[in-house]
């Protein structure tokens, strides 16, 4: 309560530096590159990537440094097998943008793991904790009927708090809704098995940033993959 209190009464202040910000940032494309490929060799375990500007691969150069290829890709070497990876995310995308993707994904497509980020476009969109708890719990609702034997990963909110770009005090509310939203999604998360939520550790003081300073660099997301197909191949072999 305390947390929700505080990020409204700072809101007079940082939706002004929010406007500032989002006609001052530097804006990157997602990265170029195939959006289906796979890594490893062995019997194929289809992932799907789906989400935001995460999955879309900004700031890491090219689709083969995205977090989605490069987790394939130590995935099929934790695991000794072939990960088939389809990508499906957009830069900007909401928890509403990423309902929409799952049309866009073919009929009968059989995904093994379903890769997730979305949540940080809810924040800085000024989304009511009730309807982020609402529709992430209709794509998760919709991940299970449509999906029902994969594995979901969802790759917490970042610590927003943290991120190099934002002025004070807008990188301490933003990081406060962060966190806000991320407590929902791990609720939600726990009631369902087929599901878990991954905290997302990223500290700039450890990992690299890439120009815009609001995403992490190609670096910090081969350590970021690493950790996922780790815990992932924990849980496979559990």
């Amino acid at each position: 309560m305390f947390r929700r209190f505080l990020f409204w009464l700072l809101l007079p202040v940082t939706a002004l530096q929010g406007l500032w910000l989002r006609r001052r940032a530097l804006r990157l494309p997602g990265a170029p590159g195939e959006r289906r490929g796979s890594c490893g060799e062995g019997e194929p375990l289809h992932l799907l990537a789906l989400g935001d500007s995460i999955i879309d691969g900004v700031g890491t150069g090219h689709v083969e440094e995205s977090l989605p290829v490069q987790f394939a890709c130590a995935l099929a070497g934790e695991l000794g097998q072939r990960v088939e990876w389809l990508i499906e995310g957009q830069t900007g995308n909401t928890v509403d943008d990423v309902l929409t993707c799952l049309d866009a994904v073919e009929e009968g497509y059989a995904a093994d793991v379903i890769l997730l980020s979305v949540g940080v476009n809810n924040v800085t969109g000024l989304t009511s904790t009730r309807y982020w708890r609402a529709r992430l719990e209709e794509l998760l609702n919709l991940l299970g009927k449509r999906f029902p034997d994969a594995r979901i990963i969802f790759a917490g909110l970042p610590p927003m708090s943290r991120f190099p770009l934002p002025p004070q005090p807008l990188r301490f509310s933003l990081g406060l809704r962060a966190t806000t939203l991320d407590r929902i999604a791990s609720s939600l998360i726990a009631s369902h098995p087929n599901a878990r939520h991954i905290p997302t550790r990223i500290n700039p003081a450890e990992h690299g940033f890439c120009e815009d300073g609001f995403h992490p660099s190609a670096e910090s997301c081969t350590l970021w993959a690493r950790e996922l197909a780790l815990t992932e191949s924990r849980r496979e072999t559990a």
